[in-house]
């Protein structure tokens, strides 16, 4: 039915969420939520205890067992490395648990509410391509640091230890930034559905991960990775099939497609109590026609853009991508890369092009507080489902944010065993002592982690905020981590004056741009586009350019002789068989993953939006 500027509703299918107001005045409900659970607060901490403690003792069990009948040994080196010999399958699996973050879930369903069908498109492909590429490293390791524990031992390898404390920094800022958009996410999303004290989620939502991680290490993360995933496509197969077949509300894709054009009809009134201040209503600005089914979205790409930029950051400068690839078997790490990153292209794009449109077509009244928050997915979880919808999703969520949480922990953990600790205060460390570290780093950083979003909470930053800043925080890093591998006149000079030049320029350029475009910098106005754009790409581009001109100016010729020379902890008699690290069969397999993770990302970034362009 079209809508009418003189009928209240104006359309029948979101009547719930409009009154009649002063005689014949129309009022739209001012927001979804309106500071209500819909759950109790004991069906949260159920779901925070109960499924923490289950993956606590399952995981445990399984790594257990492994010890017991496989035979595997609990060495420091098996601890952080997992006896590098992971395949193609659990790698893969990994893969989309690890990137699976919060974010994953809720923001791009925000931007699909923002900008319609090209915002899932551009948060999926634009973060799909970094691990096609990062396959590319994952194999460099092999040939050039076989025995590596993380990404910054080849760096004080090849570069020394100025470099070292510079890349060891960005790294730590990383994991700090992807810790705080898991817990900022997940600890939103727990308040709005159950009222849990958001402080309190902060704390709690770490503990199993903590459990299992101190238990097993990479090995237990790897495992529960697994399972992670598994819930997370189920729960998201039942969300598509609600929202395009099952669900009375919505149902099919011409229904769904129906409404969105009712929805951004440019004869809607858009004006207050009709509807309230950032709330989605009418035509959308930036978009093609005001159309939400268009990819001529000016917001969408400027988006897709930022979010190249940062992910190339949280995947290249994460020292959890390095780990998951340390622990793979040559002969699967390339493979298991490039099945990873395109399964995990369809979790937020099914999962955006389903909740998050889906809260287009349903009319319903969120906010962009609410949104920026993460809240959409929630809200068209319990439009369609009621309880059972918020319950789904809140399963879904904790999968996502112990998952990635735990990947974290390695992360950190490895850092300051292998690069703080072995590298500046004790050499020499035995395995025990290695091994004693590493889980008192895991248990110090896991709550750290609950610490961190309390403090980010109070500071009022948002998911979505934090999301979109990452690129210009870390981005100048990733030209310099990637040449390290892949070039060898790259230069320790110019990776130092590129990581640090690039981050100070990206930071000064974002908050000029913030100040110049609207008059004033504070957490609203350097979270919109053009701030965010212009620091993002400064960052990235800066970073790379200084470290190659500074490179072909004085070039280092270096032949990797040092990075080979890292040692393991315990020298154990290797599974491997010779010929996995036979350089021929790698170089075979880096031709294989150059071929397909280039094509698949000219394909998704390029070709796939292009050929979208005639359906407008």
């Amino acid at each position: 039915m079209a809508s009418s500027g003189s009928r209240c509703p104006p359309f029948d299918f979101s009547g719930k969420y409009y009154d009649v107001v002063s005689g014949d005045g129309c009022g739209r409900q001012s927001s979804f939520f309106e500071g209500k659970a819909v759950l109790n607060q004991s069906v949260g901490y159920s779901v925070i205890l109960g499924f923490g403690a289950f993956f606590a003792v399952f995981t445990s069990f399984l790594v257990w067992l492994e010890k017991r009948y496989v035979g595997s040994k609990h060495t420091s080196e098996w601890f952080n490395t997992a006896g590098r010999n992971v395949k193609t399958g659990l790698i893969a699996s990994v893969i989309v648990s690890q990137w699976t973050w919060a974010a994953t879930i809720l923001q791009s369903s925000n931007v699909a509410w923002q900008y319609g069908v090209s915002g899932p498109f551009w948060y999926a492909s634009g973060a799909t391509i970094q691990v096609l590429l990062f396959g590319i490293m994952a194999i460099e390791i092999k040939r050039k640091a076989p025995h590596a524990h993380t990404v910054c031992e080849i760096v004080k390898a090849r570069w020394g230890t100025a470099a070292h404390i510079v890349f060891l920094s960005f790294c730590f800022l990383t994991n700090i930034i992807v810790t705080a958009m898991l817990l900022l996410g997940g600890s939103a999303v727990v308040n709005a559905l159950t009222g849990v004290n958001i402080y309190a989620a902060s704390f709690l939502i770490p503990l199993g991960v903590i459990v299992y991680t101190l238990a097993g290490g990479l090995k237990a993360t790897f495992l529960a990775s697994y399972i992670h995933s598994v819930i997370v496509h189920v729960v998201l197969v039942i969300f598509v099939y609600l929202v395009y077949t099952a669900s009375n509300e919505l149902g099919s894709p011409k229904v769904v497609y129906d409404r969105l054009v009712e929805v951004a009809s440019k004869s809607r009134i858009c004006q207050e109590p009709i509807s309230h201040h950032g709330q989605s209503c009418g035509p959308v600005g930036g978009n093609y026609k005001g159309s939400y089914l268009t990819m001529l979205s000016s917001g969408g790409l400027v988006f897709g853009i930022i979010n190249i930029v940062g992910n190339f950051g949280t995947v290249f400068v994460d020292n959890g991508y390095w780990v998951s690839a340390i622990a793979a078997r040559p002969s699967s790490t390339h493979k298991g890369y490039l099945l990873g990153g395109l399964v995990w292209f369809a979790v937020p794009f099914s999962l955006a092009t389903s909740l998050g449109l889906g809260a287009l077509a349903l009319d319903l009244p969120i906010t962009a507080s609410e949104a920026s928050r993460g809240l959409v997915p929630p809200a068209t979880a319990i439009a369609l489902m009621g309880k059972g919808g918020s319950v789904l999703l809140l399963t879904m969520l904790f999968m996502a944010v112990t998952s990635a949480g735990s990947s974290e922990l390695i992360a950190v953990s490895s850092l300051c065993t292998y690069d703080i600790y072995r590298t500046y205060i004790d050499p020499d460390a035995t395995g025990k002592t290695i091994l004693k570290v590493s889980r008192a780093v895991i248990l110090g950083f896991g709550c750290f982690m609950g610490l961190l979003a309390v403090i980010l909470n109070k500071a009022g930053v948002s998911l979505g905020w934090m999301y979109l800043a990452m690129g210009v925080l870390i981005g100048s890093a990733v030209l310099p981590i990637a040449f390290m591998l892949l070039w060898r006149k790259a230069s320790a000079i110019g990776a130092i004056l590129g990581a640090t030049i690039g981050c100070l320029l990206g930071i000064i350029t974002w908050l000029s741009v913030a100040k110049i475009e609207y008059g004033r910098v504070n957490l609203d106005t350097t979270g919109r586009n053009a701030p965010m754009l212009a620091g993002n790409l400064v960052s990235i581009l800066t970073g790379g350019a200084i470290h190659a001109i500074c490179s072909f100016v004085s070039p280092q010729n270096y032949d990797w002789g040092t990075t080979k020379q890292i040692t393991v902890v315990e020298k154990e008699k290797s599974e491997l068989p010779a010929e996995e690290y036979k350089e021929e069969k790698l170089l075979r397999a880096k031709a294989w993953i150059v071929k397909w993770g280039v094509g698949f990302t000219f394909v998704i970034v390029l070709l796939w939006p292009l050929l979208s362009l005639p359906a407008v």
